[in-house]
């Protein structure tokens, strides 16, 4: 699983999400995630900020192996939250909606 950190130099909140990323991500590392920071200025930041129609920063992506969005984030996130959802991307974790429907 990729996950996309869509940052721009503007944001007061940029910052702080991109700690708690850095912080959170290296636990999975070993379950395949990897961590990439897209400054949405550079040409591949417009050119992905185009092709997953970012509106806001910052934006977490997570996406699978096929680079298909499986979850999405805008705004800044506690660690216990951000760990939550990538756990659940990864299917270490179900939802609530998962478990009341047994899927």
């Amino acid at each position: 699983m990729k996950i996309l950190l869509f940052m721009s130099s503007h944001c007061p909140h940029c910052p702080g999400a991109e700690t708690v990323a850095r912080k959170v991500a290296p636990e999975y590392y070993k379950h395949g995630v990897e961590l990439k920071k897209i400054r949405m200025k550079t040409s591949d930041g417009k050119q992905l900020s185009r092709q997953f129609n970012i509106m806001s920063t910052p934006t977490i992506l997570m996406l699978d192996n096929n680079e298909t969005e499986i979850q999405r984030i805008v705004g800044e996130q506690s660690e216990s939250s951000l760990k939550n959802k990538i756990e659940e991307g990864l299917g270490l974790k179900k939802s609530l909606f998962s478990k009341i429907l047994g899927r």
